[in-house]
């Protein structure tokens, strides 16, 4: 039977794959940027660009809201098949066509508002986990270009893929206890070397 393969920190290449391999080790480190300013900036884009669908298509019903044209406003099957010509030059397009678009925006914008969401739910990483994943990127100089690594200082858009973090309070008061204990009685089990980032 083949032995269980365990990434270590010492195989992977200096830089990206080092990092990734120590921010994959241990649930503690699972730390990352949420961009959060620039899922409002995405956010903001797309609901301007939907604002501007919309009044241009209330505009369309205010042309069509009379005895002549009324009809494409009271039958889908009738607006569909509308004649290329009744339709007035500015429209830049038809209403079906115009309604093809707004759902395609509407679904996009739906889809980031929900994702940002979901990250927006996450936790903040503990004090303890932010510092162990900074102590690693500090010391280990060399892991990344200064630009590369400068997320990690933005502590306030950093989320924690850590489950569980309701108990984080315990967590750090069970480890704390276990490394005091280590090599006695139980080891903290965490991969070597990324027990020594660890933040008591």
């Amino acid at each position: 039977m083949s032995d269980i393969k365990i990434p270590k920190l010492e195989d992977c290449p200096k830089g990206f794959p080092r990092l990734a391999c120590f921010l994959d080790s241990d649930d503690a480190f699972m730390v990352y940027k949420r961009f959060g300013i620039s899922f409002s900036r995405l956010l903001l884009y797309k609901q301007d660009e939907i604002r501007e669908i919309e009044a241009t298509l209330n505009a369309m019903d205010q042309t069509d809201d009379n005895a002549e044209s009324r009809s494409y406003l009271m039958s889908r099957t009738e607006d569909v098949q509308r004649d290329p010509e009744s339709i007035p030059g500015w429209w830049r397009g038809s209403r079906p066509q115009l309604m093809q678009v707004l759902e395609k925006k509407i679904l996009e914008y739906s889809e980031l508002l929900l994702k940002n969401g979901q990250l927006k739910g996450l936790d903040k990483p503990s004090y303890r986990d932010y510092r162990s994943v900074l102590r690693y990127m500090e010391k280990d100089g060399g892991q990344l270009f200064q630009e590369e690594m400068s997320w990690i200082y933005e502590k306030e858009d950093l989320v924690s893929l850590r489950p569980g973090r309701e108990h984080a309070w315990l967590d750090g008061i069970l480890e704390r206890i276990l490394r005091l204990f280590r090599g006695r009685i139980v080891r903290v089990n965490l991969p070597q070397p990324c027990q020594e980032y660890l933040i008591g």
